[in-house]
């Protein structure tokens, strides 16, 4: 049971989320939702309570009003439909945009994948190989809709910073030991796409920030980077691998220089380097078999 401090407000009770309470009957549901927030005491602010009647809404939550301003996204896949949500300073709601026909397997990941500093939604069908993402205005309304075919099926969907600002995608698939990392760019289109050899079934997988960046960071030359930690559950062994979308480099290539002295016409001389790198950085023997990470 949650007790309120005295400075704790509760407000009334503000209605059903799912937006389907009308026409329930004369009794109103029962309150089975409490928003709250706190003061830096961590004592309780606010708590404002809601009903969702219907039981089949998955939430999640990101950035999807502004950077500084999470938002609440309810997903019910069997209906194909999707709610966002957000709050004011009392948590009362503020803005509410029903989806519709989203109907599909489709699992559900939240981040900043343009640049942009709002989140956006990114949804995956491993039976269908389709991806899609969903960008948002200020008022959650629906900005822009990207469909996506061949991503693969049966992959498993990981989101990091790989050596960008933005969120990329590694798209894993144990069966044929592979891992596809996309990078889109403001507009969400797909910029660069690189497949590599990774890891079989038995690896259990871990995307975060797990290099000590402290000492670059001081000196103001650090990259945005997620390390990839994979443990495998046979042995113990972890390893610790690094995969970055670098720029695109062009090279002059100074072996044309003999035909352009001698007039003779040439292609352009310089040459396009990809920079993109997966390495392993180290690796670790653990008597880790058994537990599960996270």
């Amino acid at each position: 049971m949650i007790r309120l401090n005295p400075h704790a407000s509760p407000a009334p009770e503000g209605g059903d989320l799912s937006g389907t309470a009308e026409g329930l009957g004369t009794h109103p549901p029962k309150v089975n939702v409490l928003v709250l927030d706190f003061n830096r005491d961590f004592s309780l602010r606010h708590v404002q309570p809601y009903t969702l009647v219907q039981n089949s809404w998955e939430v999640y939550i990101g950035h999807f009003v502004n950077p500084q301003h999470d938002g609440v996204l309810l997903y019910d896949r069997t209906m194909g439909e999707a709610r966002l949500l957000s709050f004011n300073a009392t948590l009362q709601l503020a803005h509410e945009q029903a989806l519709h026909n989203l109907s599909g397997n489709w699992q559900v990941y939240s981040g900043d994948f343009s640049g942009s500093g709002q989140a956006q939604v990114v949804l995956y069908d491993p039976s269908s190989g389709n991806g899609q993402f969903l960008s948002f205005a200020r008022d959650l309304s629906l900005a822009a809709q990207k469909s996506y075919s061949g991503w693969g099926t049966n992959q498993v969907l990981y989101v990091g910073h790989f050596g960008r600002p933005a969120l990329s995608i590694m798209l894993y698939d144990p069966a044929a030991h592979q891992s596809t990392f996309l990078a889109f760019d403001a507009s969400l289109q797909i910029t660069r796409r690189v497949t590599v050899q990774s890891w079989d079934q038995h690896w259990h997988i871990l995307v975060g920030a797990f290099l000590d960046r402290s000492r670059c960071q001081a000196a103001g030359d650090c990259t945005t980077g997620d390390d990839i930690l994979v443990l495998d559950r046979r042995t113990g062994l972890m390893q610790q691998y690094v995969f970055s979308f670098r720029r695109q480099l062009t090279v002059y290539d100074n072996r044309m220089q003999a035909f352009l002295r001698e007039g003779v016409l040439a292609a352009e001389p310089s040459v396009s380097v990809d920079t993109s790198m997966f390495s392993v950085l180290s690796t670790l023997e653990t008597n880790i078999q058994q537990e599960e990470l996270y």
